[in-house]
């Protein structure tokens, strides 16, 4: 404050301008990191329901694979025992 008012008995007007210029700057930084806070914020919760997804499909697939296996494997089982018969 006491900034602001030896500013104005020496500067006047320009003086003033600037230090609104500086208090203006100095807000509109701090609003800017905040948003870009926000954006990461939001940019890792979708990269962590991404990862959750491929994570869950990855495993749906591997299930299926398994199972495709065990069925085969089943197959050529009974191939087996038929053409041993």
């Amino acid at each position: 404050m006491e900034l602001m008012y030896d500013v104005l008995m020496n500067a006047g007007p320009i003086g003033l301008l600037a230090i609104y210029a500086i208090y203006s700057n100095s807000q509109s930084e701090k609003r800017i990191e905040y948003l870009l806070e926000k954006k990461e914020e939001k940019e890792e919760q979708i990269r962590e329901r991404w990862i959750a997804v491929v994570d869950k499909l990855q495993g749906e697939k591997d299930e299926m694979d398994r199972d495709i296996v065990r069925r085969l494997e089943s197959i050529e089982k009974l191939l087996q025992v038929y053409n041993n018969s």
